[in-house]
């Protein structure tokens, strides 16, 4: 949800079962991506997690449409302004991808000894998934329009 339209309540979440004060999206990515999670700390985010969902449910959200109506709302942009800067960014973010999973299968980068090199596959595979799902569509709600 941190990346979403509700990654406010998202951030307040998590800060709160980490115990961060004057939580920004800095400190919480660090707090996450540091490795240095207690189990403790990692249940109180599952239980975060859980009461959140609790939450939105009792509220009447429903995530997957917000995040399709934003994809929308992107693809519409797109559709009007006939801009090349999607494409041309979902080029990069493919090759990269690709680029380094090949270096990786063919042992030219190794990422045990880089956390730079694992910080950006990481980074590119989520951003290849928003590609794929920005021109594809998200197959949850694929699903949910056959019903």
């Amino acid at each position: 949800m941190l990346g979403g339209p509700l990654g406010g309540a998202a951030m307040t979440a998590i800060a709160t079962a980490l115990n961060i004060s004057e939580p920004t999206q800095d400190k919480i990515k660090k707090a996450l991506t540091g490795g240095q999670l207690t189990p403790e700390q990692m249940s109180a985010l599952q239980a975060a997690d859980a009461q959140l969902k609790i939450k939105m449910a009792e509220l009447g959200i429903e995530l997957e449409h917000l995040n399709q109506a934003d994809r929308s709302s992107a693809r519409d942009m797109q559709v009007k302004t006939g801009s090349k800067t999607p494409a041309i960014l979902a080029s990069f973010v493919t090759v990269g991808f690709f680029g380094i999973l090949i270096g990786l299968m063919t042992g030219d980068l190794k990422t045990w000894d880089n956390s730079g090199l694992q910080m950006l596959i990481g980074s590119l595979g989520t951003s290849w998934g928003m590609v794929v799902s920005f021109y594809f569509g998200s197959s949850h709600i694929q699903t949910e329009q056959k019903k």
